[in-house]
């Protein structure tokens, strides 16, 4: 599967999300599993962490709400000319996914061709940058708990069960690197359907 096989823009409903929906609320477009499950797979995840090399923030491992320390599961190289980097330890980064922690790995489109073609698919569409980020658990326990986005999100799940829970906004417009701290969202959760 390549994402010149799965639209994300035709899923959502092409222009029409764009004059209804974005910036405006959300929407839940299912599918049958199997047509984004091609776009990446378990191969190419550990051959991207197999090849290349990770700095804080962009891979991470988060459980509720916090982000575990790098040390548990990598370890600082330093090379000759004195720059660190991160070398991922197999066991340890399998044994923190297994006591419940999500792995997050940033900018996925900069290391995947076929995930690079889908955001480049999209920013044809929304004439804006996009970035493709990567979350992936073994548990249930959450990674990340309750939070908000300073940008807007298109989630394609690859694999798997998640439950979301979407709140409604609590405040309109939120900046990248807001200066106010946001509200508490409002009681009451806007089903998915």
């Amino acid at each position: 599967m390549t994402a010149e096989h799965f639209s994300v823009v035709a899923r959502l409903g092409g222009d029409a999300f764009l004059a209804r929906t974005l910036g405006r609320s959300f929407k839940v477009a299912r599918g049958e599993a199997a047509s984004a499950a091609g776009l990446m797979s378990w191969d190419d995840l550990n051959a991207i962490l197999t090849r290349h090399r990770f700095e804080p923030p962009r891979f991470r491992l988060a459980t509720n709400g916090e982000q575990v320390p790098a040390h548990t599961y990598s370890r600082p190289i330093t090379t000759r000319r004195s720059t660190v980097w991160y070398q991922l330890q197999p066991s340890e980064l399998h044994q923190r996914l297994a006591e419940g922690a999500t792995l997050v790995l940033d900018a996925v489109d900069e290391l995947h061709a076929g995930i690079g073609a889908l955001a480049g698919q999209l920013e044809r569409w929304l004439r804006t940058g996009v970035q493709v980020n990567l979350y992936a658990s073994w548990t249930g326990t959450e990674g990340f708990g309750v939070h908000w986005d300073d940008h807007d999100v298109v989630v394609v799940q690859l694999d798997g069960a998640k439950r979301w829970r979407i709140y409604g906004p609590t405040r309109a417009l939120p900046m990248h690197r807001d200066v106010e701290t946001p509200e508490p969202p409002p009681e009451e959760i806007r089903p998915v359907r």
